[in-house]
């Protein structure tokens, strides 16, 4: 399961590579604004985040084996209301474009996509 875990994060951080590849071409190739870049770059961090979060709450939550530790649900409640509320600032503070943050935050969807992809095409064990 290591292994597939870091795999996804891989494949993550490509799919961040790609997309804040792509805005620097589009911006290069006049196609769109470089005013994207910063909030893209910001979508992806908090993307990228929380993935390590939620991995390293559940990776404590299941740390022993036979039993579960109960308070991983209040730490996953916490860490996604913490989301939505840094999402909800970002958005309302208007320091960053609010599309090149969409597109930076889509990298955690793509990174699960394109991993998706890689295992289909892979033999089966």
């Amino acid at each position: 399961m290591g292994d597939t875990i870091r795999s996804l994060e891989r494949r993550i951080w490509l799919a961040s590579a790609l997309i804040l590849a792509g805005i620097a071409a589009a911006g290069l190739l006049g196609f769109a604004s470089f005013r994207l870049l910063p909030g893209a770059v910001c979508g992806v961090a908090i993307a990228c985040g929380n993935f390590f979060l939620g991995r390293k709450i559940l990776e404590k939550a299941f740390l022993r084996k036979g039993t579960v530790n109960k308070w991983f649900v209040v730490q996953y409640v916490v860490k996604f209301l913490g989301l939505i509320g840094v999402i909800y600032l970002v958005v309302r503070s208007g320091w960053f474009d609010v599309l090149g943050f969409l597109l930076g935050l889509t990298s955690l969807f793509l990174g699960v996509l394109i991993e998706a992809l890689w295992k289909s095409f892979q033999p089966a064990e």
